[in-house]
């Protein structure tokens, strides 16, 4: 029987162990080439399926969506999606007449529609208006005569000053004008309310032609006198006048008794 031998080769002996040794001494290198080479190339596939994902999209924004029609029947029996449940409207507040001056709507014409206000509350408070303009218009006609002070000032400021009739002051006193006591009150009757400073005393008319009439009167001292020279037809002269001479603190009384004039048309019993 033939034998055969493996025979030694040092040469192919010493080239494995300097392969050996040579990977013993750059095994750290070779590891981090590694990770360098394979985290780049998951990059560079990662790019590839970014920029094919965003050329399809462009592609498809381009062209119409194609819907089948078995997909269209399934939407029409489809229910209703359910609708988001919101908190149902509080009721619109119910305001009673008692809630509103008298004057109200007329100084403030949005205000009605703004609160939605009832009509009829807005008709019932102008009537009071009108019922004081008629109960009075004929009295300032006779005090402008007499005394060259507009009719339509003197019933602008018995409105405002009384709440077309309705106040306290002229429902009790007979005073429409919050006409004070003078400083040597002869004769006279004066009285103090609630609402106004302690000190503040106000006349008492046995009548309203009396309050007109010492309205005319306080009209006629030096303060005011000057007006006179405006005459009887210039009631925007007179409010600003009467303001700037300090006949009331409302810083807009002026605008009020000419927005007052015009709304309710004051201004015909000056002819």
């Amino acid at each position: 029987m033939a034998e055969y031998r493996l025979q030694h080769d040092p040469q192919k002996t010493n080239t494995a162990t300097e392969l050996l040794n040579w990977f013993g001494k750059y095994w750290f290198q070779l590891a981090i080439a590694f990770f360098v080479w394979h985290l780049y190339g998951d990059r560079a596939l990662l790019n590839s399926t970014q920029e094919k994902k965003e050329s399809l999209a462009i592609e498809q924004a381009g062209k119409p969506l194609k819907v089948s029609a078995a997909f269209v029947e399934e939407l029409a029996v489809m229910p209703p999606m359910p609708t988001e449940e919101r908190p149902a409207k509080a009721p619109a507040k119910k305001w009673k007449s008692t809630d509103f001056n008298n004057l109200s709507f007329v100084l403030n014409p949005g205000l009605a529609q703004t609160k939605s206000v009832d009509d009829e509350i807005v008709k019932e408070k102008l009537q009071v208006c009108r019922k004081y303009i008629e109960r009075f218009a004929s009295t300032a006609i006779a005090e402008m005569k007499q005394f060259g002070i507009p009719a339509s000032i003197t019933l602008a400021q018995g409105l405002i000053e009384t709440d077309a009739g309705s106040s306290r002051l002229a429902s009790e006193s007979n005073n429409h004008f919050g006409i004070k006591c003078r400083s040597k009150c002869r004769h006279c009757t004066c009285r103090n309310y609630s609402d106004d400073d302690v000190y503040d005393m106000f006349r008492v008319f046995d009548t309203s032609w009396e309050s007109f009439r010492e309205h005319s009167n306080l009209l006629q001292i030096d303060r005011y006198k000057h007006l006179k020279k405006l005459g009887t037809n210039d009631y925007e002269g007179w409010a600003k006048g009467l303001k700037k001479a300090g006949y009331a603190t409302d810083k807009n009384y002026d605008k009020k008794l000419i927005q007052l004039i015009e709304a309710l048309d004051l201004q015909q019993f000056d002819k």
